[in-house]
């Protein structure tokens, strides 16, 4: 080969070697680079998947967790209310005015039943574990309850029993009935104090937003028939009270002899205006300093010879310009022959007028067997002041 090509060609190689670029050497390692980012993202979306993945398990295990308190308190509430509704029926059925013994028992017999049901009910309910502890007293209140009404049901026949045609219930067989009240006092406390307050304090720790209901079954009416005395008065009441003895037989001082042979009335002795304890005088216009709450308290006697209950007392309210407003009605629970008893009737600015006279009709509704309802009206005229600054 001639010299002159050789010289050129290493010319040339030597060229072509400086615009090559430098460090081609180290491009085995620019994959190893690329490889690292891509494991870092993947580790990365890994973890996001994980901890994502994590929070929604959390997610459901709350859902699940919350849907179970919740069923749970709503399937106890329906506990709850009906035997509520029972406790109701029961009052209603010892306040009524007119009610005989035979009467009492059958509708006992029939809230006996249903709170049976209420008490199965209870049994059956799974708790979830924060109120596993608390739910026994929800059945144990149920349970109280019907061993309450069987055992007033029962109590009631002997106290019956023993009075004969005397119209008279004895003390001791009084104090029995009475007894079977604690049982059924014992029910709402247990109910309260052992099962509702700390079902809602276990729902409070969780932050879980249900309510637990209120299952109240003694009404706050009854309470005093606890006592032995009074539930001697009560029982006497629907026996047809103490028979009267005027010494004619047993006709009444007015000449006349209600069916059962005793004299039934009540009297009313008073209104009075609450706030300012103003007394009503039918006989003037009354001038009164309005209130935002304001009462007529209505005190009515007993005038006959027999405990009578569930004495009602009615108020209208009546002006120019003014649609005749009836307040809600006020109820007296039992009232002794002689005794004299007060309840308060509410009503507000908006039930009366200023400009004008408003006339106030009170109104005691006659218990069964009364024949004189003339002493059972009041008519009072009333002005109302603004309220002085």
């Amino acid at each position: 080969m001639p010299a002159f090509l050789s010289f050129f060609d290493d010319e040339y190689d030597e060229s072509r070697a400086e615009r090559e670029p430098r460090g081609r050497g180290s491009t085995p390692g620019a994959p190893r680079g690329k490889g690292a980012q891509r494991l870092l993202v993947l580790v990365v979306g890994i973890l996001i998947v994980l901890v994502a993945g994590f929070f929604l398990v959390q997610r459901c295990q709350r859902d699940r967790e919350v849907s179970a308190y919740q069923g749970y308190v709503q399937t106890a509430n329906e506990v709850a209310k009906a035997s509520a509704t029972v406790g109701s029926e029961f009052s209603a059925a010892i306040l009524t005015a007119g009610q005989t013994p035979d009467g009492l028992n059958q509708a006992l017999q029939r809230q006996i039943q249903t709170q049976q049901q209420a008490a199965r009910n209870a049994e059956s309910i799974e708790a979830p574990d924060g109120t596993k502890a608390y739910q026994p007293f929800l059945v144990q209140s149920m349970q109280y309850r019907v061993s309450g009404l069987q055992g007033t049901q029962k109590a009631l026949q002997a106290a019956f029993d023993a009075a004969g045609t005397t119209g008279q219930v004895p003390l001791e067989q009084a104090a029995a009935v009475a007894a079977t009240f604690q049982r059924l006092i014992a029910s709402d406390v247990v109910y309260t104090d052992s099962y509702q307050d700390p079902v809602k304090g276990a729902l409070a720790e969780r932050s879980i937003n249900a309510t637990v209901e209120n299952s109240r079954f003694v009404d706050p009416k009854l309470i005093e028939f606890a006592a032995p005395q009074r539930m001697q008065s009560i029982l006497n009441a629907l026996l047809g009270g103490v028979p009267a003895d005027n010494g004619d037989g047993g006709e009444s001082a007015d000449g006349t002899t209600p069916a059962d042979g005793q004299l039934h009335g009540t009297t009313l002795i008073s209104a009075v205006f609450v706030p300012g304890q103003n007394q009503l005088d039918p006989s003037i216009v009354n001038e009164v300093d309005s209130g935002n709450t304001m009462a007529f308290a209505v005190t009515v006697q007993n005038s006959g010879d027999a405990t009578e209950v569930a004495i009602r007392i009615n108020v209208t309210l009546r002006a120019k310009g003014m649609d005749d407003r009836t307040l809600p009605t006020g109820e007296i629970t039992t009232l002794d022959p002689g005794a004299e008893g007060t309840v308060e009737i509410p009503f507000g600015l908006s039930d009366i007028v200023f400009d004008d006279v408003v006339t106030a009709k009170v109104t005691v509704e006659k218990v069964p067997g009364e024949e004189n309802v003339d002493n059972n009206i009041g008519v009072y005229e009333i002005q109302f002041r603004l309220q002085p600054a």
